[in-house]
Parts: C-alpha cells; sequence; structure tokens
C-alpha cells in the first residue's frame, strides 16, 4: 500500500469513528484495538469505559450532532497520529429552558496497523472553545455569571452544564488555554512516532 493509501485509509478511520460515536453505531468497537484509551472531558481510561457511555449533560431525547473538519495525518511507516478538528453539538435542559452547547475540540488520534488494518491505539481530546445558548432565540438561560467564575475558557460552559447536571468536571483537562500542556500532548505523540516496534 502507498503512503497515500494508508493516509486515505486513515482518514477515513478516523471519520467513522466519528461517526459512529454520534449514532450509537457499536461498529464503533471495530474502529479501536481492545486495548485502547481515550481521553474525553468525562472519562479517562479503556475504550471499555467509553463505549456504550455518555457524559451526565447528554439528554437522550436528542441527537449529538458532531461536525468534523478534514483530518491531518502524521505518518511514519505502520504508525501515524492524527488531529481532527471537531464541533460537537449537544441539546439539553438548562435552567427550564432549551439549549444548545457547542463545543469545539481537537482531537488527537495515535492509529497503528498492527497486522492488517489501521486502528486506533488512543484518542485524547483537547479543549478549544464552547458555546451555550437557547434554541429559541430570546429565550434567557438565567445563567448568574458569578457560576462562571473559575470555569476555564476552553470548556467554561461544557463544565457549567456538566455541574448543573449533577456530574463533574475536572478542571486539568487539556485545553488550549494551557499551551503548555497541548506542547507535551504533540512532543508525546512526535515521540511515539518516530519509536520502531
Amino acid at each position: 500500500m502507498s503512503r497515500g493509501e494508508d493516509i486515505a485509509e486513515i482518514s477515513e478511520l478516523v471519520a467513522r469513528e466519528r461517526l459512529f460515536r454520534a449514532r450509537h453505531n457499536p461498529a464503533i468497537a471495530d474502529c479501536y484495538y481492545p486495548d485502547a484509551t481515550v481521553v474525553t472531558s468525562w472519562q479517562q481510561g479503556p475504550l471499555s469505559t467509553f463505549l456504550n457511555a455518555e457524559s451526565t449533560e447528554v439528554d437522550p431525547r436528542f441527537a449529538i450532532v458532531g461536525n468534523n473538519s478534514g483530518a491531518v495525518v502524521h505518518l511514519n511507516g505502520r504508525r501515524a497520529y492524527v488531529e481532527l478538528p471537531t464541533c460537537t453539538h449537544m441539546r439539553m435542559m438548562v435552567n427550564g429552558t432549551l439549549a444548545q452547547i457547542e463545543s469545539y475540540r481537537r482531537l488527537l488520534y495515535r492509529v497503528e496497523k498492527r497486522t492488517t488494518d489501521w486502528k486506533i491505539s488512543q484518542m485524547t481530546s483537547i479543549n478549544e472553545n464552547d458555546d451555550l445558548r437557547p434554541v429559541i432565540a430570546g429565550q434567557d438561560l438565567h445563567i448568574n455569571p458569578q457560576d462562571l467564575v473559575g470555569l476555564r475558557p476552553s470548556y467554561q460552559f461544557l463544565a457549567y452544564v456538566r455541574q448543573a447536571a449533577g456530574g463533574e468536571i475536572s478542571t486539568e483537562l487539556l485545553g488550549t488555554d494551557r499551551p503548555a500542556d497541548v506542547d507535551q500532548l504533540y512532543a508525546e505523540a512526535e515521540d511515539w512516532l518516530c519509536q520502531t516496534k
């Protein structure tokens, strides 16, 4: 297989993973190796705790919609890491009003070709920005600005709705407001990419 064919296959793999995630398609498991790890705003651990699970604020009445930009693939032999800019749209009730949150993130995947197929061995989410608004323009979400104090700008509204729904969220998530942490993640990905197996 040529380099171009590998890049095309890897790009399709991460696009398929995002589509299957949004549609709750059990075939998402086939995108990952069984020993893969996943780090998001609501979970950090093995693939088994990511599949068929959702964060606290997700309302099962409403579908999650994701929009992805083109993947950037950094390839070296049978390893690659992939950057995938994405925006997730979720609807939920906030203080009695139907709202929509838009969460802008960059997903960093590690993918490997251990046998004949490319699959994901790790996925890490980097928070970039978010927005919260009423679905019906002009309605009031009744958010007290004091409730946002101390919430990190890369995911402040995500943190707000998670806590309002009775959940918890770490203050130490990866976010572009802490560039040194993001730089460290990329340095680790580069080191991993250059390792030979």
